[in-house]
């Protein structure tokens, strides 16, 4: 299998925001390209949900970080304000 050649961090992942493209998304999880990739769509071998979308496909990127194992950083509570000081 062909590899892109490509390694991903956890926080270029995360900086992809809250999804992403087939694409990248196989980039990510099996270091493949966009034939590959395609590929793979289209006979239902991926190991995430990809959403058609037009002419693309949309993959949301929290069940990549799920798959790679990736802990998601806590999520920041409400901001204080002065009147929480009081």
């Amino acid at each position: 299998m062909p590899r892109s050649g490509k390694t991903w961090t956890a926080d270029q992942i995360r900086a992809l925001g809250v999804r992403t493209d087939l694409v990248t998304a196989c980039s990510i999880l099996y270091g493949i390209g966009k034939s590959a990739a395609w590929d793979r769509y289209h006979r239902g071998q991926l190991d995430f949900p990809a959403i058609r979308s037009g002419r693309g496909v949309v993959v949301p990127v929290a069940p990549l970080l799920k798959l790679m194992m990736v802990e998601e950083p806590a999520a920041a509570g409400p901001a204080k304000t002065e009147s929480d000081a009081a």
